[in-house]
């Protein structure tokens, strides 16, 4: 197959090689760009967190918030990484750094995985997306929790119904990727359409379409389920 999918340029490594792998064609679009978050200073403020060793369990949503972490502070040993998906833990390991991997993208996973946090300081770096209901779950179990937009994403311009007629399925890595592709139900022709994770299928169904698979978070397990 053919597969479209909404994929930032700065995270599109290794995607091609990946495709091939299951036997597909990846036609990357990338509808979002990656810029300097609105306001840098809760990211210096993490990074003197962690200079200061009042940093426990450090969290890494994409691999694109380790590189922009990393470039001003190297964590020590002892801080317990957290890495969402085996891409952002080989980025933390392509710095010297080792990390978990928590496979699925939720707040009732990461609550779980983590154990008994009473007490502990946990510091996230992500994409300028708040996540209140993880910050939510995280204090529910006694922990305090320090989150810093790490980077933000902006329109790139780039539309998914330029290439819709030379596709079968097209892959949609977030609910902001779908909202600012111009996908919609009038397309010409049926295009397979598939949600990374729920939350992003939620926003897909907001608009009217029905996706035609759900994955786990993980675009491996959307190619090796669906595609």
């Amino acid at each position: 197959m053919r597969i479209a999918i909404t994929k930032l340029e700065e995270k599109s490594q290794g995607i091609p090689e990946l495709f091939r792998r299951f036997g597909h064609e990846a036609v990357i679009i990338s509808t979002m760009r990656a810029a300097d978050p609105s306001d840098i200073e809760p990211l210096l403020r993490l990074c003197t967190m962690i200079s200061r060793g009042e940093i426990d369990i450090l969290i890494f949503t994409s691999s694109l918030g380790v590189e922009k972490l990393y470039e001003r502070i190297i964590p020590e040993s002892k801080v317990r990484i957290v890495s969402v998906g085996p891409k952002t833990a080989k980025k933390v390991e392509e710095f010297g750094s080792r990390s978990e991997v928590i496979e699925k993208f939720s707040s009732e996973n990461f609550a779980d995985h983590l154990g008994d946090i009473t007490g502990k300081r946990i510091g996230i770096a992500r994409a300028q997306v708040p996540n209140h209901e993880l910050i939510t779950s995280l204090e529910s179990k006694g922990a305090f929790v320090f989150e810093a937009s790490a980077y933000r994403l902006e329109p790139s311009g780039n539309s998914i119904p330029g290439v819709l007629n030379n596709v079968d399925a097209v892959i949609f890595t977030s609910a902001r990727s779908f909202e600012l592709s111009g996908f919609s139900q009038e397309n010409p022709r049926k295009i397979k359409v598939i949600a990374i994770g729920e939350k992003t299928a939620e926003a897909i169904r907001k608009s009217g379409i029905i996706p035609d698979f759900v994955g786990n978070g993980t675009i491996e397990d959307c190619l090796k389920d669906f595609a």
